[in-house]
């Protein structure tokens, strides 16, 4: 177990969690200690506290090893969707039999030897010690989750506003096949400053994007890009930065973009033998990449999945876009990118094919 990994996970969370989360720790300590409070005084007052107490140390350094091995041991012996069926069976069925008849039989052994009804009970005692973690994460885990996430979102709904530090480059407009007229913007933010989150306004709501669509707008390192067909509305968005330490916010919306696609490029895509290179920036979620399995079957691959390296803090098809695993994929043959319209209209797809002629 990487111990390393966990203590900094831990100290990546947020202070309420972490006194949360401790709460719980403590919570799960003090039941246990008054399970096994409850149980010493019950065996002393019929002299049985030494067998009680040998029981649960059998249990803890001899029988909980010997089931768990009877559960793991095998499972991972196994190969295909055998290892799975022992595994449940064995967690289910053996593994608990195993535990309640080694109590039992040790239970007897001892002296003064303990009733099968006491063996068993501490048995399900034990039991019971075991998953309490488990039992009590899955019950605070929710509760815990929302807490944490109403607060953080006080927390930001509070901050002030402030002039917005970035760099707003020109809305740029391209013509798609079957899509029409689309318009980027790239917003470059200042040496130093570091995004905390950014929201879209949904309706009357505002989202944050790290947690819902970001078809719209991605994030390369601090910069923002955007990309918006003119039957999709205007993106409305909030961006939220420390300045001086303090947390404060700035809203953006593009300038009105001119719908003339006479005055628009076409959005030509460079495909390269391990990537493209498209003309703007692409949020990855619209995206998706087609290689052939077959001499004439392409198989298209979603590109919001992460590749090796990659993170949705960064998560914009840029120039210079590469494969990971180009070489056993095949030089790309199309790009499609999805735009949407509205609930009661379908995606509008476009299909960029490459040309006959690339590397």
């Amino acid at each position: 177990m990487d111990f390393d990994f966990i203590l900094t996970s831990l100290s990546k969370l947020p202070v309420f969690d972490q006194w949360a989360w401790g709460t719980v720790g403590l919570a799960g300590l003090a039941t246990a200690g008054l399970i096994l409070f409850l149980e010493r005084r019950y065996f002393s007052a019929r002299d049985k506290a030494g067998s009680w107490l040998a029981l649960r140390v059998l249990s803890l350094f001899i029988l909980l090893p010997l089931t768990a091995g009877i559960i793991i041991v095998p499972a991972m012996a196994i190969s295909g969707p055998e290892a799975l069926a022992y595994f449940y069976v064995a967690l289910l069925i053996v593994g608990p039999l195993v535990w309640f008849a080694s109590h039992t039989l040790c239970g007897r052994l001892l002296r003064p030897a303990l009733s099968k009804g006491e063996s068993r009970s501490l048995a399900a005692s034990g039991l019971l010690i075991l998953l309490l973690p488990f039992l009590l994460a899955t019950v605070a885990q929710g509760p815990i989750f929302m807490a944490s996430r109403g607060l953080s979102d006080s927390a930001f709904r509070n901050a002030p506003p402030a002039a917005l530090p970035y760099t707003v480059g020109p809305v740029r407009s391209f013509t798609l096949p079957t899509v029409g007229l689309i318009f980027t913007q790239s917003l470059t933010a200042p040496a130093g400053l570091e995004l905390e989150r950014v929201d879209r306004k949904v309706g009357e709501h505002w989202a944050d994007t790290a947690t819902s669509s970001r078809d719209i707008v991605c994030r390369d390192q601090q910069n923002i890009h955007l990309m918006w067909s003119a039957r999709e509305p205007t993106p409305v968005l909030r961006l939220y930065w420390r300045l001086n330490g303090r947390r404060v916010h700035a809203d953006f919306s593009p300038a009105p973009a001119p719908a003339n696609a006479a005055e628009a490029g076409e959005f030509k895509i460079r495909f390269r033998p391990d990537g493209i290179d498209p003309p703007a920036p692409i949020p990855r979620s619209r995206a998706s990449i087609a290689y052939f399995v077959g001499p004439d079957n392409l198989y298209f691959n979603s590109l919001n999945p992460l590749q090796p390296g990659e993170t949705f803090e960064n998560d914009c098809i840029l120039p210079g876009y590469k494969r990971v695993a180009w070489e056993k994929e095949g030089p790309p043959q199309a790009i499609t990118l999805s735009f949407f319209q509205r609930a009661d209209a379908p995606y509008l797809r476009a299909e960029i094919r490459r040309p006959a002629d690339s590397p």
